[in-house]
C-alpha cells in the first residue's frame, strides 16, 4: 500500500509500506479521508520528540472497515468509522476519574503509532476496547466526518468554560480551529461571536460563518475594539485559538467581570510564558482554563452536530489532495492558503 511516511524534520514522502496485519481484537480500515492537523505540520517543520521515525502521521480520519480481528465484536465489514485517536489505558487514576484525555499512558494515533495518511490503517485492540471507535452517521460524508476529531477538542474546551446562550464570545485566531469554535459557540446559542485575527486574509472566511464582528489586530487594537463593541463591558467568554502569548495577555484585558477564558492553543515550547495582567484576574474574578484533546464522548457529540448540520463543515474544507500529493498539501497548509485540507488516499 501507499503511505505518507515521516522520516524526520522536513522529510515526509509517499512510499510503499507494509499492509497492516489484523491484530486479535483489532480492525483494519480503508482510509477514505484524513485531514491535516496543525500538529502534523509542526512535526514536519520543527519535529516532535514523541514521534519516532519512520512513522505514518494523521489522526483526523474516516474510513471503511475491511478486516476484523478475532474478538473485535460489535463491528461489521463495510461499516464506516472514525476514531477518538488518543487511546487511554482505562486503568490509571485519571482514566478512573473520567479524564481519559489526561491518561498517564495515553497512546496518540499518528504520534506514538502509525496513523491515517495511508491507504489502510490498523485500529489497535485497545482503541476498540476503550470505546474510541465511532460509527459515522448515514448521510455524513467521510470528509466531513474526519473533522469530528478536532471538533471534539473544541467541544471539550467549550464545555469546560460553559458557553451559554447568554454569552458574547470572542474567538482569537481565524484558522480552522478558530472557525470550529465560532460554529460551536453559535450552535450552543451564544448571542454574539466576535472573531480576532492578525492577518486580513484569514478573516475573509468570516463571511461564510456569519461572524457578527471581525477584528484585524494588525490594523486596530483588539482589546479596545471588543470593549467598544460590548459597551465597555467586555466579553463573557474568550477563547484563544492562536499559539500566541500576546493573544493570551489580550484575552484577560478584553474579558468582562466574571468571564471565562480558554487557553485552547499552546504557545511555542521554547518560550512557553506569557505576561498577564493578574490584577484583572483578581478584581474581575476571571476564570482561565486550559483544555487538551478530547474524549470519545466529545467526538460522538461532534459527529451528531456535523450530521445535523449545526456545524458548517463544508465551508471549512477548502482543499483536497490525493495521497500522492501529500507534500504539496503540506506546503499549501504552510502558506496558510485555506482552512482545512483533506487527503483522500
Amino acid at each position: 500500500m501507499k503511505a505518507a511516511v515521516y522520516d524526520g524534520v522536513g522529510r515526509i514522502s509517499v512510499k510503499e509500506a507494509e499492509m497492516p496485519a489484523t491484530a486479535a481484537g483489532g480492525i483494519v480500515i480503508r482510509v477514505e479521508s484524513c485531514a491535516i492537523c496543525g500538529t502534523d505540520l509542526k512535526a514536519y517543520v520543527h519535529g516532535n520528540p514523541r514521534m519516532k521515525p519512520p512513522l505514518v502521521l494523521g489522526h483526523e480520519f474516516a474510513g471503511r472497515i475491511t478486516e476484523i480481528g478475532t474478538g473485535a465484536a460489535g463491528f461489521s465489514i463495510g461499516e464506516r468509522v472514525t476514531m477518538a485517536t488518543s487511546i487511554p489505558c482505562g486503568r490509571c487514576i485519571l482514566c478512573l476519574e473520567g479524564l481519559q484525555n489526561m491518561c498517564e499512558n495515553l497512546i496518540p494515533v499518528g504520534t506514538a503509532i502509525d496513523g491515517a495518511f495511508a491507504e489502510y490503517m490498523l485500529i489497535p485492540p485497545l482503541g476498540i476496547a476503550q470505546g474510541n471507535v465511532l460509527r459515522i452517521p448515514d448521510g455524513l460524508s467521510s470528509d466531513e466526518a474526519s473533522l469530528s476529531e478536532p471538533l471534539g477538542c473544541v467541544i471539550n474546551a467549550q464545555e469546560i468554560i460553559g458557553i451559554t446562550a447568554a454569552d458574547t464570545v470572542v474567538v482569537i485566531g481565524a484558522g480552522p480551529i478558530g472557525y470550529l469554535h465560532v460554529e460551536t459557540a453559535r450552535a450552543r446559542g451564544a448571542i454574539r461571536v466576535i472573531l480576532v485575527q492578525r492577518s486580513r486574509t484569514r478573516l475573509e472566511f468570516a463571511k461564510k460563518f456569519g461572524v457578527e464582528a471581525a477584528i484585524c489586530s494588525q490594523e486596530e487594537d483588539p482589546v479596545k475594539k471588543v470593549m467598544d463593541l460590548t459597551g465597555g463591558r467586555g466579553a463573557d467568554a474568550v477563547i484563544v485559538a492562536a499559539p500566541d502569548a500576546q493573544a493570551q495577555a489580550q484575552s484577560i484585558q478584553m474579558a468582562a467581570k466574571g468571564a471565562r477564558i480558554s487557553f485552547f492553543s499552546s504557545i511555542p515550547k521554547d518560550n512557553p510564558y506569557a505576561t498577564l495582567h493578574t490584577n484583572l484576574l483578581h478584581y474581575r474574578e476571571l476564570r482561565v482554563c486550559g483544555s487538551s484533546d478530547s474524549r470519545a464522548i466529545h467526538q460522538k457529540l461532534a459527529l451528531d452536530m456535523l450530521a445535523s448540520g449545526k456545524i458548517n463543515a463544508k465551508a471549512l474544507i477548502t482543499h483536497r489532495f490525493p495521497l500522492s500529493k501529500f507534500p504539496e498539501a503540506l506546503e499549501t497548509m504552510k502558506k496558510k492558503e485555506g482552512l482545512k485540507i483533506i487527503i483522500n488516499p
